[in-house]
């Protein structure tokens, strides 16, 4: 596997090919709707989309409005083992993490991506729910680390389909109120571990408040 390259953030031109060519298609294919588009902020980019984690997709059904602009993800490091697979993932901006290793170079690169001024997109979940429903789970801190030590703000964003996500289902993604660093209690001059685990679980609660709205209007 090619060593990724957490030194510099690299523009690619593929990504914004396949969000113009094929993003009419997936939302064709998957019936897709998107709620509170209202909410992505247009004045800034450096911030943190946090999205429960369904399917492999995620990122790619956030990311297909036109007024979302480009999302960096972190993607798990099995992805890249397979040379074309990773050569595609980096060139759409995903970054291999060692999940459940404590990865630090993949959590200092997503605090890189933030202060150059760019987005980072991540499941706090860590993993893709499999079962349970496909009902939004606990959190895990990187989020709240990489809000803490860059003092981003976070964008909450809710996939939800009735079911398993797969083509010829509906699939809604609603957008969330951000979240500001300062209502996370981030800004403080001293965060413990359990103001970042709470900042996590708030971060969740908002996904999950959202998934659960469309539940039930559903």
């Amino acid at each position: 596997m090619k060593e990724f390259d957490y030194t510099q953030i690299k523009h690619y031109k593929l990504y914004g090919f396949v969000k113009k060519v094929f993003g009419p298609i997936f939302k064709k294919v998957y019936k897709m709707e998107f709620k509170g588009l209202e909410n992505v902020p247009k004045d800034k980019s450096n911030y943190i989309v946090a999205i429960n984690h369904t399917s492999a997709m995620d990122p790619v059904f956030v990311a297909m409005p036109k007024c979302v602009p480009s999302l960096h993800f972190m993607a798990k490091v099995e992805l890249f083992k397979n040379p074309v697979v990773g050569w595609f993932i980096t060139h759409m901006y995903g970054f291999p993490v060692k999940r459940g290793k404590g990865d630090t170079s993949a959590i200092d690169y997503g605090v890189k991506i933030v202060e150059e001024g760019h987005v980072m997109a991540i499941c706090p979940e860590g993993k893709r729910i499999k079962d349970k429903d496909g009902v939004p789970q606990r959190a895990k801190s990187g989020v709240a680390i990489i809000a803490k030590a860059t003092g981003a703000d976070v964008l909450p964003v809710a996939i939800y389909c009735d079911g398993k996500i797969k083509p010829g289902k509906k699939v809604v993604v609603s957008y969330g109120k951000l979240i500001k660093n300062s209502d996370m209690g981030l800004d403080k001059e001293n965060v413990g571990a359990h103001d970042i685990k709470d900042a996590a679980k708030m971060v969740m609660a908002n996904i999950f408040a959202l998934w659960e709205a469309e539940k039930n209007n559903g």
